[in-house]
């Protein structure tokens, strides 16, 4: 129970932003060759839960603006299930308040995307038997859902939790391949309700399985969405 309480005192408190556009030259995002990633996609990446090649089950979880791969540790300690092998990477720019981002320009996208899709391949390499979900809160939840692009990437399930809509509809495939679970507080003074809806209607349109949770909350992870995503991983 101590847990429970940990993760949604955590998580309540997480105010990113996944648009933030300002940021100094020295904290740049790196933009390595996708031929030339260090191992996990060139990221920090901290392990819990199963040893990875013992797994049947491995969960990626991404962590918000200004947070750091420490952030939903909580949280994954929750929604662990037996045999699961759970991956937390810390976003690659250091930004002078404290913290670490995906992105703070627009370019940055680019990147980060080819850094967790480097990593999810490393992982399905490591272990070929075991399914692979990525989840993400707020800028961790928009760089997940850009994984949805992807048709050919071994993700099984997706879970974005209150993200950021960007207009990335013209490069879905034909046939979303993860279920996805999309959730979002309609008092969301952070990243607006509206995107989520967007991002729902574009899904929808592409015959993806979505479970879709609108909630009366603020940016936060509320304990019904957390329980889904249990839910979901036991099955």
């Amino acid at each position: 129970m101590k847990y429970i309480v940990l993760a949604v005192l955590l998580i309540a408190g997480c105010t990113d932003s996944a648009t933030q556009t300002q940021t100094p030259e020295t904290n740049q995002a790196p933009t390595p060759d996708k031929t030339e990633l260090a191992p996990w996609g060139g990221l920090n990446v901290q392990f819990a839960g199963q040893p990875l090649a013992d797994a049947k089950q491995i969960v990626v979880l991404l962590h918000g603006y200004g947070a750091s791969q420490q952030d939903l540790i909580p949280l994954g300690q929750y929604i662990g299930v037996e045999q699961q092998c759970q991956v937390f990477p810390e976003a690659p720019i250091a930004l002078p308040t404290g913290g670490y981002a995906w992105a703070t320009e627009e370019e940055h996208w680019k990147t980060a995307t080819s850094q967790i899709v480097a990593l999810v391949k490393e992982l399905h390499d490591s272990n070929q038997n075991a399914k692979i979900a990525v989840g993400g809160f707020s800028q961790g939840a928009t760089l997940a859902s850009l994984l949805a692009t992807d048709p050919e990437l071994p993700v099984d399930d997706l879970f974005l939790y209150s993200p950021a809509w960007l207009e990335f509809e013209t490069e879905l495939p034909e046939k979303i391949k993860p279920d996805v679970l999309l959730a979002h507080g309609r008092l969301d003074q952070v990243l607006p309700f509206l995107d989520s809806q967007l991002l729902r209607n574009a899904l929808d349109r592409r015959q993806a399985n979505v479970n879709w949770i609108a909630f009366n909350d603020g940016h936060t992870i509320p304990m019904q969405v957390i329980e889904a995503t249990r839910d979901k991983l036991q099955r």
